[in-house]
């Protein structure tokens, strides 16, 4: 199905960003859909696979004739992109780096907006008004990142915006306070990890995208923003997972670095607005997350709040600091 939803996206400095989507995002208007998710693929860049499991799950959830789902493929040079497609590093893609090649520079951040702009085009979807920007594995790392630096959603009246974070290797932290034991909040000794809270693990060093927010706007954005950390509870192996310095203060693992996460925006910023979500018996599987019914109602459910938070609680957070 995949290869029959393969288009290309105009991007505003020029060039084009390939993706896959369910509804032509340049043609027509499309008055029944109501819900658009832009999924952002894992460090394979299948962003064919991310695709279908996202329209299965929304098939799943009886919402596919209703939901725009769209994949932005970002290229490396081993994808042999045109020579109007911009690309990035194996790595640069993931922090919002600019883009190689001889398209136009572009952040993949910013190649995330226009998909998520093309979204909230009136012209093309008049009766869409809510949004979800997702990722699993490095996608979750984007998602998580975009949620802080993207200025879109300050401008999109009318509209709901949720940001589904699903099993990422790492976090961006607001703070530069880690839980170094279990509910032991403290700043980590810089001496023996210097560029632990640097971007893209913090805010410090910001690349240029994050420099046009600033890190204390980016800082307001991520705890005001919605986001739903979507854990797999058997997620607790090490492959491909980041092992730097700045990774490691995290936690030891996906699963705990996500229940970390929450709990010191918790005892830092009361008001946050993280909740956790956990899936039961999935470990590193994006199908399986997103298609589960934990990963459904982070995606589809917008009256589900209730339930997430008391998930949330089940875990160990104060039902006061999420919402």
């Amino acid at each position: 199905m995949a290869a029959q939803c393969r288009a290309r996206l105009p991007l505003p400095a020029g060039g084009f960003l390939p993706h896959y989507s369910t509804h032509r995002l340049g043609e027509g208007a499309h008055a029944g859909v109501v819900q658009g998710v832009v999924v952002v693929h894992g460090t394979n860049r299948n962003a064919d696979d991310y695709f279908e499991r996202v329209v299965e799950a929304a098939r799943l959830a009886a919402l596919l004739e209703s939901t725009v789902v769209a994949a932005p493929h970002f290229q490396t040079r081993d994808d042999g992109p045109r020579f109007d497609e911009p690309y990035w590093t194996s790595s640069g893609w993931k922090r919002g780096h600019p883009s190689e090649g001889s398209a136009p520079a572009l952040s993949s951040y910013a190649a995330l907006d226009a998909v998520v702009l093309r979204l909230a085009d009136k012209s093309r979807f008049p009766n869409l008004s809510r949004l979800v920007v997702t990722g699993h594995s490095a996608g979750g790392q984007v998602a998580h990142r975009y949620a802080a630096g993207s200025a879109l959603e300050d401008g999109l009246s009318g509209y709901a915006v949720r940001y589904v974070v699903a099993n990422p290797s790492t976090y961006l932290y607001p703070t530069p306070v880690r839980e170094l034991s279990p509910e032991n909040f403290l700043v980590p000794d810089v001496s023996s990890c210097p560029d632990y809270d640097a971007w893209h693990y913090g805010l410090q060093n910001l690349n240029p995208y994050m420099l046009r927010t600033g890190a204390e706007l980016a800082r307001r954005r991520l705890l005001g923003r919605r986001v739903v950390v979507l854990l797999g509870e058997q997620d607790t192996g090490t492959a491909s997972l980041d092992q730097s310095c700045g990774a490691d203060v995290q936690g030891a693992n996906r699963l705990q670095r996500g229940l970390a996460l929450v709990r010191v925006l918790s005892h830092e910023f009361a008001g946050h607005r993280h909740e956790v979500a956990t899936v039961p018996g999935v470990g590193h599987s994006s199908r399986a997350m997103y298609q589960s019914p934990q990963g459904r109602a982070a995606l589809f459910a917008w009256s589900a709040a209730a339930s997430l938070r008391q998930r949330s609680i089940d875990v160990g957070l104060a039902r006061a600091d999420v919402r």
